[in-house]
């Protein structure tokens, strides 16, 4: 039983490339996997829901940022829940890519490195490293945790990323 659960373990943790078209991130909530939350998370900003927010997060979850310099940020969900609700459709996109993911039992966890652009401007890039719970209502975030490089080191940040070894 322990060989089968660390075979699934092992297959869950490939890597996946993918990149959603604007028809992709207009698609409804998708709480049926982990990577499927994740993504959804990601939409419920591009949408400007908040409400896809709350339902992606669960009620007790935080969500929290380590500085490119080092500095540990407080709980900022609220703060960035309430942002997303100003946002028209389509003006922010976090492009996920080599996503990969470990699960057992009702516990996951999701790395998705990240470029976000803002009303067509590139802003951001980094890690999101998030974890997940399966609940009677399908796969919440618990946890979440980014970090991220100033904008202007961000034009390479996909392939240096790919040839980081580590």
């Amino acid at each position: 039983m322990r060989t089968l659960a660390l075979t699934v373990l092992t297959l869950l943790a490939v890597p996946t490339v993918a990149s959603q078209t604007a028809e992709e991130m207009l698609a409804p909530i998708d709480l049926s996997t982990p990577e499927a939350a994740v993504y959804s998370m990601m939409r419920a900003m591009y949408q400007g829901d908040a409400d896809m927010v709350d339902q992606v997060f669960h009620d007790t979850a935080t969500l929290r940022r380590v500085t490119f310099d080092g500095e540990l940020r407080p709980d900022g969900l609220q703060r960035w829940r309430d942002w997303v609700a100003t946002l028209e459709v389509g003006a922010a996109h976090e492009e996920l890519f080599a996503v990969t993911s470990t699960q057992y039992g009702k516990l996951a966890t999701v790395w998705a490195p990240f470029v976000i652009s803002v009303n067509g401007a590139r802003v951001g890039c980094g890690v999101n490293t998030l974890t997940l719970t399966e609940t009677e209502t399908g796969w919440r975030v618990i946890y979440a945790m980014d970090t991220s490089e100033p904008a202007e080191m961000c034009g390479d940040f996909r392939a240096r990323y790919s040839a980081d070894p580590d």
